[in-house]
């Protein structure tokens, strides 16, 4: 028989692992735990974005932070039975080296926090080119030589379904995400007619996975019956504007995509 706490720990870490979308076997690490990848749906992040601007966007390869690399680090803590999990990354420090992140010491990380688990969420690269949000007013932190802040504070049960690609998962979150005219955006078509926009594109499955490689990933894809995968161009600034809930989900290679809300 699994003991009781045991059996807590690796409900922890699957639920983070998979709500980040991150194979919880390879990127994460606990005292005495063996994950599975599950996924926990509702997580309630502390920082709210302000109101986004909703002025015209246009493509200006200076400003836009689309192919931004970026990594993530989450310290996930068991709480009187909950999980409190916080999210570390490098957006807007850095552009995750990966001499630095493939040094971070996972283990030394849970030590320095005392966290119950820690999973690696990266690489990943942005697609859209702008965004609204705040950060928690708190130092930045260096992880080994990789420089990190915190971006938010999310709370989970300690116990989650198992992750399943193609499946929706809601985050209670104010957002504005924002690609400009001109620019590809790849697409999920649902048979509910829903559409989903990749937001980033993830070299944790597929470490050679570039955005060339998106014009065509529908045929690498096993989408479900019914469902479509499709590349354009925008005519006009597409914004996703998730006024308190955003609606997520991934694909087997753990490429995001955000449920379209345009504005």
């Amino acid at each position: 028989m699994m003991h009781p706490m045991k059996h807590t720990r690796i409900a922890l870490l699957a639920g983070v692992a998979a709500l980040f979308g991150c194979d919880a076997d390879a990127n994460s690490t606990a005292a005495d735990a063996a994950p599975t990848a599950s996924d926990a749906a509702g997580p309630a992040p502390d920082a709210t974005p302000p109101e986004p601007d909703a002025a015209p966007l246009e493509p200006d390869a200076a400003a836009s932070i689309r192919g931004n690399r970026y990594c993530e680090i989450l310290l996930a803590f068991l709480e009187a039975g909950a999980i409190r999990a916080e999210v570390w990354g490098t957006q807007g420090l850095n552009d995750c080296p990966a001499a630095d992140w493939e040094a971070v010491d996972k283990a030394a990380v849970q030590a320095e926090f005392a966290a119950t688990a820690v999973v690696l969420n990266g690489p990943r690269y942005w697609l859209i080119d702008a965004a609204e949000a705040t950060v928690p007013d708190r130092e930045p932190h260096l992880f080994g030589a990789l420089e990190m802040r915190q971006l938010a504070t999310i709370n989970l049960p300690a116990g989650a379904p198992q992750a399943m690609p193609y499946v929706e998962r809601t985050i209670n979150r104010d957002s504005s995400f924002r690609f400009a005219a001109g620019t590809q955006v790849y697409e999920l078509h649902a048979p509910d007619t829903s559409t989903y926009v990749m937001q980033s594109y993830a070299a944790i499955v597929d470490a050679t996975l570039t955005e060339a490689d998106l014009q065509t990933l529908g045929d690498r894809l096993a989408l479900p019956d019914g469902w479509t995968y499709a590349a354009r161009t925008l005519e006009a600034p597409l914004e996703i504007v998730t006024p308190g809930r955003a609606t997520v989900l991934q694909d087997e290679l753990q490429n995001t995509y955000s449920r379209t809300v345009a504005r």
